[in-house]
């Protein structure tokens, strides 16, 4: 058996130091030694520590004054006799199975290093999130793509590989000229799926507190890694790679929260100093994440990019007070950092609502791991009584059923909540749907899609109506769209879904379906997006599978079928956010199949429900007008009647 060397260095950890070495201490891999520098710290550390003295697997070294990690890493990598390292920082800990399988990853795969995600916790071992640290088909790039790549903690190295490069004595971000060198030139890299290391994010920890000149030293650890990696294929993938994650990240995220104006102005000054030699403007995930970033957060960041790129240090100042300033007064429609005690404390609340409707909240994932937080929060905040949750994974290939199962036994005892995952991928979101209304216990269903997430009272407003009229058969809201990273895109969704310049949808209102059907949604799909809506359930079984034959205007199929079956309410308050992810209809041919979906389903229209001559005139004057947006006029001729 291999023997692991773990390497733990402390300072002024006394409240943490103990559970990080027991967890060292109870792993199930037995041939494992610890070796623990303790670095000059001013609490009781070293006494913590002392208690661990004659333990066999633990050595003690005590520096006589405080020298940092790197010159305590590197003072224990010198005498550590095992044939493998890993490093843990002493407020962390890990999973007892930890070590057995990064070395299981290394076996199976004939690597020299592996890797895991890392769970970040805070001080009370509350979960914050999950970053997996890795991309599937992204090459070595899967490893140093990321925030999170250059920490030596969530590794462990063969002693040879990670020997080639010691740590910068007396600098901060100490381990990026490290651990990304020996990652991209070692001959293989595993990843280890099945386990993970427990970041804690400590409140006064160097990582959240203010900025200090010091934090300048990661210049000096990307120019040291560019170095050292400057032979490998990969070099400018990598070198775009660091400067984004590690340099520009700084300016984005790092540097607008210090809060002194005139010590921000010093920090932006020598910031776009320092950065001009990478030539930021032609860093290719910059340009991306600039392309993603819409509206006034948009126009934000890109105007600081570009006042870092002319070094307008004082204008940029000004911009970032002011950004400050309009995000300390801005109420948020959902918390940016959600825990999972927060997902406890809502579902207590929840437990404890009396029961009005009795509605299933359904909710559909496929790889939306980073979402589902946000989402489960937005179900589980509703000021009325969600009867219960059922979830659904379609075969995700992201960590979404490691955050589920998290979610899931946290909340379990506080609600009702039923948790199915495929075997196989169903590649329909309407066999989810129907998988979804068959474990629905409830009178009425909520179809909340992972992705997206509403406003507290949004469940509150859509069942008002439900209340007063029996026969409401489908009750929905005005919809805002959001990007990936949430900024709001589209404030409202009435000027898209109002066609004919009606104003039907200017106030609430309960309508016959038949009616909303015949004056306006005949036209154009009128609900933009199924979780903004809850509907009464039944068995729409063969109306779904029809819908799933449409991959893009299915839903507006489903939405008629039901008005034919009951009322229709509408709330005019924007209280759903819908997620679009840049992957709308954008080519040409993409176009044409659309535009073939929505002649098909007036077709069926026709047929089964009737359409008049003014609808129809309505339906080929939306032809013309589709035909020149999408550039489809020498296409498709969609001039012709619509035949029955």
């Amino acid at each position: 058996m291999k023997k692991i060397s773990v390497i733990i260095c402390c300072y002024n950890t006394e409240k943490y130091v103990e559970k990080c070495i027991n967890s060292i201490l109870n792993q199930t891999y037995q041939n494992i030694e610890i070796i623990i520098v303790e670095d000059h710290s001013t609490d009781n550390t070293k006494e913590k520590l002392l208690t661990y003295k004659s333990n066999p697997k633990v050595r003690i070294l005590m520096n006589e004054q405080n020298k940092g990690l790197s010159y305590s890493r590197n003072r224990a990598l010198e005498i550590a006799t095992g044939d493998y390292i890993g490093y843990i920082d002493s407020d962390d800990y890990v999973e007892p199975t930890y070590y057995e399988r990064l070395m299981q990853s290394i076996q199976d795969n004939h690597s020299e290093v592996a890797i895991c995600g890392i769970k970040v916790v805070d001080e009370d071992g509350n979960l914050d999130h999950i970053n997996p640290c890795y991309q599937n088909n992204a090459g070595i790039l899967s490893f140093i793509d990321n925030g999170l790549a250059a920490s030596a903690c969530n590794k462990l190295f063969q002693k040879e590989a990670i020997s080639k490069y010691p740590f910068s004595v007396g600098k901060v971000n100490e381990d990026i000229a490290v651990v990304i060198p020996t990652l991209m030139n070692a001959c293989k890299v595993s990843y280890a799926n099945d386990t993970y290391y427990y970041y804690v994010q400590r409140n006064h920890s160097i990582q959240n507190s203010s900025f200090s000149e010091k934090r300048f030293d990661i210049f000096y650890g990307v120019d040291l890694t560019l170095e050292r990696i400057k032979n490998h294929c990969e070099y400018m993938q990598a070198k775009e790679a660091l400067v984004f994650n590690q340099l520009i990240v700084l300016l984005l995220y790092v540097i607008p929260k210090e809060p002194n104006f005139w010590k921000r102005n010093q920090i932006l000054k020598k910031y776009n100093k320092l950065i001009q030699k990478y030539h930021i403007e032609n860093n290719s995930l910059l340009n991306k994440y600039l392309e993603s970033q819409t509206g006034k957060s948009g126009m934000y960041v890109r105007f600081l990019i570009k006042c870092t790129i002319q070094k307008w240090n004082m204008l940029e100042n000004i911009m970032i007070a002011f950004y400050r300033f309009l995000k300390s007064h801005k109420k948020s429609v959902i918390p940016n950092v959600i825990r999972i005690e927060d997902l406890v404390k809502c579902a207590k609340k929840q437990q404890q609502l009396p029961e009005k409707i009795s509605i299933t909240a359904v909710i559909p994932n496929y790889n939306y791991e980073k979402f589902l937080y946000q989402r489960f929060y937005s179900v589980l905040n509703q000021n009325v009584k969600i009867k219960e949750i059922v979830i659904l994974d379609d075969c995700s290939t992201d960590y979404s059923r490691n955050v589920i199962d998290e979610i899931v036994t946290q909340i379990s005892p506080y609600i009702t909540i039923k948790k199915i995952y495929n075997k196989q991928n169903s590649g329909s979101a309407f066999r989810q749907w129907q998988k979804g209304l068959k474990e629905a216990s409830g009178d009425y269903v909520w179809i909340a899609e992972a992705d997206d997430y509403c406003q507290s009272n949004m469940i509150e407003n859509l069942t008002k109506p439900l209340e007063k009229n029996s026969d409401v058969i489908i009750s929905y809201c005005d919809t805002a769209f959001i990007n990936t990273n949430g900024y709001i895109t589209y404030k409202s969704i009435i000027p898209e879904i109002d066609i004919m310049k009606t104003g039907h949808w200017n106030c609430n209102y309960v309508i016959d379906g038949i009616k909303e059907y015949e004056h306006y949604s005949f036209l154009n799909c009128t609900i933009a997006n199924v979780s903004s809506c809850i509907f009464r359930k039944g068995d729409y079984d063969t109306i779904l599978e029809q819908a799933g034959t449409y991959k893009q205007a299915g839903d507006w199929f489903f939405y008629v079928y039901l008005m034919h079956m009951g009322k229709v309410a509408f709330c005019n308050k924007t209280l759903n956010y819908y997620r679009e992810h840049g992957n709308n209809v954008s080519s040409i041919t993409k176009k044409e199949a659309h535009m073939q979906e929505i002649k098909s389903i007036h077709q069926y229209f026709k047929a089964n429900y009737g359409l008049n001559e003014d609808q129809e005139k309505h339906i080929h004057e939306r032809y013309e007008f589709l035909k020149i947006v999408w550039d489809l006029e020498k296409k498709v001729d969609y001039d012709k009647k619509i035949d029955t």
